[in-house]
């Protein structure tokens, strides 16, 4: 992790600094604040049917704007427009994203899983050649940060992981990537692990001896305060933590 000390030592906002009521998640608004408030940022990105990268959580859009489907089945010009809860903060492009932040503060960039591995990451690359800023690429599919290891060693990649109990998948697939056995093959450089269940990981704390592991996503001081036992840093939402990172 050589020159990428930020990403022990400085806390990252979860979907930028927000509240859900007036900064909504992954708003230009929200990252805005998490810079004021001397944060790294965690972020996600998508890709329209058209081609065009956008920051976004959810496949389905219904739960943060009016409109309902797949986001990555719409065309831009179809989400374009759509208020994120009700305010007047849109949907920003991959692009206009850098363009806010501007290299003021270092960035999490989780690319969300599709099919096609090579597509979204080659435009996600190719939009990423000219910043100059500090960041970090993670996924919860192997496959993309294997893809990283291969046509961008020099980008610092990490793997997203859970419990997976609750996936739609075999208990041989869950058992895989929830002790990680792919991480070794596509070269993670950290490990970010569901703050519920990486106390009971073996995996992760194996891993801990040689890479980073961050927890995602706390919630609270209290539980802030219990999971530094476990972790190197953290993701956070919902509350402002004490800050003991930048003591560091």
């Amino acid at each position: 992790m050589k020159n990428n000390t930020w990403l022990t030592d400085k806390y990252v906002a979860h979907r930028g600094l927000f509240d859900n009521i007036t900064l909504p998640e992954n708003s230009l608004a929200a990252f805005e604040n998490a810079v004021k408030n001397n944060f790294a940022i965690e972020m996600d990105v998508q890709m329209t049917k058209d081609g065009v990268l956008v920051v976004f959580h959810d496949d389905e859009m219904s739960r943060m704007t009016s409109l309902k489907g797949d986001i990555r089945e719409k065309s831009y010009d179809e989400i374009k427009d759509a208020c994120l809860l009700g305010t007047q903060h849109k949907i920003p492009t991959f692009e206009q994203f850098l363009e806010c932040i501007n290299g003021r503060t270092q960035l999490v960039i989780e690319i969300k899983t599709h099919k096609n591995i090579g597509t979204v990451e080659q435009k996600v690359l190719d939009v990423l050649s000219g910043y100059t800023g500090e960041y970090c690429i993670e996924s919860f599919n192997p496959l993309i940060v294997r893809w990283f290891k291969v046509h961008a060693p020099n980008i610092v990649r990490g793997q997203l992981s859970y419990d997976f109990k609750d996936a739609p998948f075999g208990r041989l697939k869950k058992r895989m990537l929830s002790h990680l056995w792919l991480c070794k093959w596509n070269g993670s450089q950290f490990i970010a692990f569901d703050e519920q269940s990486v106390a009971e990981n073996k995996a992760v704390a194996r891993y801990r001896k040689k890479i980073p592991v961050i927890c995602w996503t706390v919630k609270s001081q209290q539980r802030l305060d219990f999971l530094e036992q476990y972790c190197d840093n953290v993701i956070f939402d919902s509350f402002l933590p004490e800050r003991r990172d930048l003591d560091n």
